[in-house]
């Protein structure tokens, strides 16, 4: 199918190279993965997939406000899922960031449970919770928390932005901390809201990354995404998110490259240091890389790396047209090399979403919280312009939190 689509690509200088379907059956949570016979889950939110794609793999779609779990074939057949009631009436838990994990020759799936159990501390795009980790047969084996440390007590629930297993006793977790500090430029004190990184194997903490030992980034903050981001006077809130972790990869050399939405960055952090972790930041107030206010992101969501590529869903909150962009960088250098950018027409997701590059330039797309329509996510071959395949949600405001493809 043929969108409307407006390309944008920018190349710096010749040195920058740079279905409407309601469904309602029996859930059993165990058919695996290969098996021809789908698990279709009883009340699960109804969709409408368009087009199709020849990809062997399938997507994998997570829901901000509603405690469903899908994935789907390259032609939008669902293949499993999973579906829960709400804990208690009113309440709008979600089960985030569904993944699948090949270690080793083994088969993981894991999602993100916000139970409803732990305290939100009233911040938006906080769902404190547990991650769950599921045989290749989607049979749940162990569920996971933080481990004690200087930061946290054991125990301390997961943010649910997402999630590293390097084996199943080795992985890397995300959370958020409300904590007061004094090391703000200009304030005496201030609560904040801080991003915590916590590496676990065997059980024990061997790294982890604590925002606030590094002061620079208060400056850093901006309120593309959040009018309180930076209320270190603590006026409106006591709960200032003012870096917002929400996406991690490893690069080749094993480190830790991370999305900071409310400081507009993407920062690489050391796992071999304790201390100056920062290697470097691209975008944003502290950007290293020389990018011009232009490609510079907004309020981004989510950053894949591909050797020294960084593919970056930038939600561009500041102009309300998100984009996908991509950077390669040499970051021995602090020099970027190319910079690409593609601007599907008329579209905005002010918060969520995320990109992955599959090949050539074929993209998987997940909208997030869209403002324009009601598609969840889709696939673009941007070198024709063609929208391949896409799903719609019955209702656009059980938005999705993340799609994302696996083979």
């Amino acid at each position: 199918m043929k969108k409307n689509l407006l390309i944008s690509m920018l190349i710096a200088a010749s040195a920058f190279l740079l279905c409407s379907c309601t469904i309602a059956f029996t859930n059993t949570g165990t058919q695996a993965e290969n098996k021809t016979e789908p698990v279709i889950a009883e009340g699960l939110p109804g969709f409408e997939a368009e087009g199709s794609t020849d990809l062997p793999g399938n997507f994998f779609l997570s829901f901000v406000y509603s405690r469903n779990l899908i994935m789907l074939d390259g032609r939008g057949n669902i293949v499993w899922s999973k579906h829960e009631e709400q804990p208690s009436e009113g309440a709008l838990t979600g089960l985030w960031d569904f993944k699948k994990h090949d270690i080793d020759g083994k088969t993981f799936y894991s999602y993100h449970d916000n139970t409803g159990a732990y305290d939100d501390y009233g911040l938006q795009g906080f769902a404190p919770g547990e991650r769950v980790i599921m045989d290749e047969n989607f049979n749940e084996i162990n569920r996971i928390t933080f481990e004690e440390s200087e930061v946290v007590e054991k125990g301390h629930p997961l943010d649910g932005h997402d999630f590293l297993m390097i084996s199943p006793d080795h992985y890397i977790m995300s959370g958020y901390i409300k904590e007061t500090v004094k090391n703000i430029p200009d304030h005496d004190s201030a609560s904040v809201v801080g991003s915590y990184l916590q590496e676990v194997k065997d059980g024990n903490v061997v790294w982890d990354f604590h925002s606030t030992d590094y002061p620079e980034l208060y400056g850093y903050t901006v309120t593309d995404a959040s009018e309180t981001a930076d209320d270190f006077a603590n006026e409106e809130t006591d709960v200032p998110d003012y870096v917002h972790f929400n996406s991690m990869r490893l690069d080749g050399d094993g480190n830790l490259v991370c999305s900071f939405r409310h400081i507009n960055s993407i920062l690489c952090l050391d796992r071999s240091k304790n201390e100056d972790q920062i290697l470097w930041r691209l975008s944003g107030a502290g950007d290293e890389f020389g990018l011009s206010e232009m490609q510079k992101t907004s309020g981004q969501h989510y950053a894949t790396v591909d050797g020294s590529r960084i593919t970056v869903f930038d939600n561009n909150n500041k102009n309300g047209a998100t984009r996908i962009s991509t950077y390669a960088i040499d970051p021995a250098e602090k020099k970027l090399e190319f910079f690409k950018t593609y601007m599907p027409g008329g579209k905005f997701s002010r918060a969520c979403g995320d990109v992955q590059h599959i090949k050539d330039e074929l993209y998987m797309i997940g909208w997030g919280m869209t403002v324009n329509d009601n598609n969840c996510m889709s696939v673009f071959d941007f070198s024709t312009g063609d929208e391949l395949f896409t799903v719609k949600l019955e209702n656009p405001k059980n938005c999705t939190y993340r799609c994302v493809y696996y083979e």
